[in-house]
């Protein structure tokens, strides 16, 4: 199992880090985005993993270019990392949380669900704020349901098969 591996590095370092793995990311000019940056640590090696977002899909080739270009902007700061490391590049995946503004943006547009202890919703996401957001709900009454931002809430990505 991975265990979390953020102590093994200093803030400063954390923080250099993602500046450079951002710039590199950045340089690609793709309309990628960095979604998260995990550290970890499995069978005694470091893991740094990096999770990317684009506004079409991430596909294998994305990761992959992704990762050259971190990998060789990080090979330029290499004070910043532990002797050896294992660089990982992948997509957020489908079922991860909708947390951050930055997720919600993202999600614009999209069916989610909304798990709360009293009910569950289903609809597109329309609009949020640092407080709620609102869902366009289907069916043969669709109506506009705006829901509380809170920890109780668990809202992710609609998967429907």
């Amino acid at each position: 199992m991975a265990k979390d591996a953020r102590s093994a590095l200093s803030d400063a370092a954390r923080e250099n880090i993602e500046r450079t793995i951002a710039d590199a990311v950045a340089s690609l000019d793709g309309g990628y985005e960095i979604v998260e940056v995990r550290y970890t640590k499995e069978y005694g090696r470091f893991n740094l993993t990096v999770f990317i977002w684009h506004a079409d899909e991430v596909t294998l080739d994305d990761c992959e270019k992704v990762h050259g270009v971190i990998s060789d902007a990080l090979d330029g700061a290499e004070e910043l990392l532990p002797d050896e490391y294992i660089l990982n590049v992948s997509s957020q995946g489908l079922d991860r949380p909708i947390v951050t503004d930055d997720d919600f943006r993202r999600a614009l547009g999209t069916e989610i669900e909304a798990v709360a202890p009293e009910c569950t919703w289903r609809g597109t996401l329309t609009g949020y704020t640092a407080d709620t957001f609102t869902l366009l709900t289907g069916g043969k009454y669709e109506k506009e349901k705006t829901i509380n931002r809170n920890n109780k809430t668990k809202v992710q990505p609609y998967i429907g098969f």
